[in-house]
Parts: structure tokens; C-alpha cells; sequence
């Protein structure tokens, strides 16, 4: 067993499992919590042990970063690719590490292949067992990561190595797909590929009347409901834009290329040139001018819920701008109003290659609910933002997308399909939005059998709190009794979690139970 000791930034950063066994088993010994750094996109309590969630450097707690652990191995007789958990999907810009790079990053290496994933989830900058532990998705009905995972490799509490599939521990495997890091740690991932693909699409921002995709109706001929658009479209999104004065969507919709497209675009694959999705498409800007410009304004409007004369002014200077300048921002370019792109799969489908989190930095909370329930919901909140104005539209767009169905026991799209409605909060407002911005929401869909994303906001109590989750997942007493047999002393488990997931300690909140010298001389041994 190595010995490994805490670096300068707080973390540990092991370079092999038998580095992860050692801190699991000083956990075990000294009573101590445990808990893994991925891209840090997760709320920072849901990621980090109590104390480093609030600035603390505590020695009775370990924070791992696996950086170290990137390596990827090919299968070419299966066309399967196995990635150490510590390796980012794509380059993170924002590693603190600076050992990010696009030429160590999975979607890169299997695009180099030949291969592609099908659904690689909005945000790439993750690591792969950030990317697993809180479920995330990208938005498609017809394609989902999970369909592609073939096998989980992870250290639990006692510091015992699983190797976890749907042919062996097929229990676990369930349970271990979507975890938020209480199973243990997460060490490698093996994916199912498929051959490379280019995707072509289009992106038009138009007032809600013109939109090719009925919002909140039934639907025609010609103009489908929002329910069967996002169903019978490959890959979609969209961002509605409910503010008085500004009434507009952005449909964002692409598929894999046909031999037809590359007759009209590129005049062959060999000769395949890509035509970038611009993410910003400004006319009087460029992309990065025109988040910067996003960014100032935000930063002007941060106070808007405030009390006091400050909030009063700042309300006052929101409901003069406001339409003018989300009008100015929500714009497409081209003659025809439609962005229209093609690029390799792994450069389309995500959409935070050019975003920028320190002009734009945004919490989230993200409500999934069964996609049938689709118009009621959008009926609702498009209600919602009619009667209570800026108080529930602020600035904010609304993001909507889909995720298929999966097989994992916490994945909030368990055994059905889902739409995804993805609530947006500017970072440097000084409230927290989990209490003054978030829950009329959470009140508002709680009766649309919701279910949330546990990396991003989401309640911890009545009338939506760890009770009212437990009724919208059938295994979650399996789950908890698997956590409990792979994490007896849960180390894993820190306040946030057991708040959320009512989680019952063993003594106190955040320490494990001691163990008598004769029993840690057995564990150590």
C-alpha cells in the first residue's frame, strides 16, 4: 500500500487505486470524510467534505482530485473504451490543475479513433466520474450515455474493488450509475462506442407566435407541439425567453450527417470542412465581445430581488432595459434568420466549448418530469411568469431539452422519459437561490411527479424535501441499503447529503462511528 500525502492546494491527488485504498483506509482508522473533485460543475456542497465546502482546509478531511488518473485503453474488438475517472470529457479550461488538454481528453481520443459516443451532455469540461455520479445528460430522445456503459470500476468504503456490469453485480451496477459519490470512488468507466459522425444543424430565435414548434398548444400539420418535436428530434434545445416585451424562443435542433448533406455542403466526408456552431451569434459582435457585454449587464441587475432602496433602483433600471437588451442578445444571424452548422460530433453536440464561466458564471436547478406531462407543464409556467412578472422571469431564459430513459436506479430519468426544465441563476447575485429564487418554482412543478439533478440545486425540505424524493425513486431504499453495505462507516457521506437524502448518521453529523484498536488492526491489515 503507497503512502500519499495532502498537497499544497488541499487535495490529495493519487496516482493509482492503491494510493485511493490507502486514504480510504486512514478514513476508516482516524473517523475521517472523503470525498472526489471532478470539474467542479456540482453545487460545492454536494462535491467537497463539510469544512473544504466552506473554506476550510481541515486535516480530518480528505478531498481527492484524480488528475493523475487519466490514462484510456482501446478495445478494438468490441469497439469499447475504458477512461480512468480522473479524465475530462473534453478540455477544461478552468483545471486547476492545468493538465487539461484537448489531446488528453476522451471525446478527442475517440473521435481520433474513428469512434464517437453518441450523447456526450451539454457540458464536456467534466471528468468521467463527475459526469456519472450526478446523472447528467445531454438532449436526446434518441441517443443516451448510459446506454453506453458497459462497465463501472469503484473503490467502496471498506477499500474493496468492484468491477460493476449488467452480466455481474447487476444490482450494484444500477445503483452505482448514479451515485453522487456515497458507493465510493470511481476509478475508471468503459464506454460503448459507435463509428464517428458529423452532425449538421440549424438554430432560430424567433418571437413565440412564429416559432416552427407550438410551445403550449396541441399543435398542426405543419407546427408540432413542443412534446413531439423534441421526441422525433434527434438532438434539440431550447431556450424560451419569457419576458414582457422580449416573448422568444431559441430552437436549437441537428442529426447525424447523410450522404445528401455532404453532397450539398462539403461535396464528400474525405473533403468534409465544418461550419462551427457559434453559441453567441451577435451580429454586432463578436462571441466573446458579446458575453462580456452579457456579462457587465448581469452584473449591473445582480441585485434585483434585493430589499431595500438598493433593490428598488435596481428593479427600476431591470424593467427599462430589459427587453431591449435581451432582444439585442437573443438575435440570429443569417439572411434567413437560421444559424446553420456541421462540425464533428464531439464539437457540436456540447454547448460550453465557448462558454465562459467567468462572464457568465449561472447556478441551475434542473426539474425532470415525464415528458407526456410536457403542455401541462408549459401551460403552468408560462402562467407563472404572466402573473408574477420579474419576480419569477428575471433575466433569465428558460432551457428546455429531453433525456431518454435509463436504467439507473437514482437517475431521474429512471424507466422514463423525460422533459427538462433548467432554471437559471447568475452566479454573483449575493442571495442564495435555493431560498429566495428557486423554490417557487420547486412549489410550482412539485406536482408534475419531478424529480431533480442532483449536481444542481435542489430542496432539502417540506414540501419537497429528502421524503417527498423518495416516493419518485422505486429503488431508493435499495439504493440506500447498498450504500449502506459498501459505506458502513460512510466515509462518502457528508451534511449535505444527509440533509437531502435524510441520510441517518451513525453519532454525530460528519463523523464516522469509532472503532475499537482491535477492529481497525483487522481492517489495516
Amino acid at each position: 500500500m503507497r503512502y500519499i500525502t495532502r498537497s499544497s492546494d488541499g487535495f490529495y491527488h493519487p496516482a493509482n487505486e492503491d494510493e485511493i485504498r490507502y486514504l480510504i483506509k486512514r478514513a476508516n482508522q482516524d473517523g475521517l470524510t472523503v470525498r472526489v473533485r471532478g470539474a467542479a460543475h456540482s453545487v460545492g456542497a454536494a462535491i467537497y467534505t463539510d469544512g473544504f465546502a466552506k473554506g476550510k482546509r481541515d486535516e480530518k478531511e480528505i478531498n481527492m482530485m484524480l488528475d493523475k488518473m487519466i490514462d484510456i485503453t482501446f478495445d478494438d474488438e468490441k469497439m469499447q473504451v475504458t477512461a480512468q475517472g480522473g479524465c475530462h470529457l473534453g478540455e477544461d479550461p478552468a483545471d486547476p490543475t492545468k493538465s487539461s488538454t484537448v489531446e488528453n481528453s476522451l471525446l478527442y481520443q475517440v473521435d481520433q479513433r474513428g469512434w464517437a459516443i453518441p450523447s456526450t451532455g451539454g457540458i464536456i469540461h467534466q471528468t468521467v466520474s463527475g459526469f456519472l455520479s450526478t446523472g447528467s445528460s445531454g438532449g436526446s430522445m434518441t441517443y443516451s450515455i448510459s446506454d453506453h456503459i458497459v462497465a463501472i470500476r469503484l473503490i467502496d468504503g471498506n477499500g474493496k474493488t468492484h468491477e460493476l456490469s449488467e452480466a455481474s453485480y447487476r444490482d450494484k451496477f444500477y445503483a452505482a450509475g448514479v451515485s453522487m459519490g456515497l458507493l465510493g470512488i470511481i476509478t475508471a468507466v468503459t464506454f460503448q462506442c459507435m463509428p464517428k459522425f458529423h452532425l449538421i444543424g440549424h438554430e432560430e430565435t424567433t418571437k413565440i407566435a412564429d416559432s416552427k414548434v407550438d410551445l403550449f398548444g396541441t399543435g398542426t400539420a405543419d407546427k408540432p407541439d413542443l412534446q413531439s418535436f423534441l421526441e422525433n428530434t434527434e438532438y434539440a434545445r431550447l431556450l424560451w425567453w419569457p419576458q414582457k416585451g422580449v416573448e422568444k424562443v431559441t430552437v436549437w435542433q441537428g442529426r447525424p450527417m447523410q450522404p445528401r448533406d455532404y453532397t450539398a455542403q462539403t461535396g464528400s466526408p474525405e473533403n468534409f470542412r465544418p461550419k462551427p456552431y457559434e453559441q453567441f451569434p451577435v451580429i454586432l459582435f463578436s462571441g466573446q465581445l458579446s458575453q462580456i457585454l452579457s456579462g457587465i449587464y448581469y452584473r449591473l441587475i445582480k441585485r434585483w430581488n434585493s430589499p431595500g432602496l438598493l433593490g428598488k433602483i435596481t428593479r427600476g433600471f431591470l424593467k427599462l432595459t430589459l427587453a431591449p437588451i435581451i432582444n439585442l442578445f437573443a438575435s440570429t444571424v443569417g439572411k434567413e434568420g437560421t444559424q446553420k452548422f456541421w462540425d464533428t460530433w464531439w464539437k457540436a453536440l456540447p454547448m460550453d466549448k465557448s462558454l465562459s464561466d467567468k462572464w457568465l458564471p449561472f447556478h441551475f436547478s434542473e426539474l425532470w418530469i415525464p415528458i407526456s406531462r410536457t403542455r401541462e407543464v408549459m401551460n403552468k409556467l408560462k402562467e407563472h411568469y404572466g402573473n408574477n412578472g420579474v419576480w419569477a422571469t428575471a433575466a433569465y431564459p428558460c432551457e428546455i431539452y429531453v433525456k431518454k430513459s435509463s436504467k439507473f436506479w437514482m437517475s431521474p430519468a429512471y424507466e422514463r422519459d423525460v422533459v427538462k426544465i433548467n432554471l437559471f441563476w447568475f452566479a454573483k447575485n449575493k442571495e442564495n437561490p435555493a431560498t429566495t429564487y428557486f423554490p417557487q418554482f420547486w412549489e410550482l412543478l412539485r406536482e408534475f411527479d419531478v424529480r431533480f439533478h442532483w449536481g444542481k440545486y435542489f430542496p432539502d425540505g417540506p414540501p419537497v424535501g429528502p421524503e417527498f424524493l423518495r416516493t419518485r425513486y422505486p429503488h431508493w431504499d435499495d439504493f440506500m441499503d447498498i450504500r449502506a453495505e459498501m459505506d458502513p462507516n460512510q466515509i462518502f457521506v457528508t451534511d449535505y447529503w444527509r440533509k437531502h437524502l435524510a441520510i441517518e448518521p451513525q453519532s454525530k453529523p460528519g463523523k464516522t462511528a469509532p472503532r475499537t484498536a482491535t477492529a481497525r488492526k483487522s481492517f489495516l491489515s
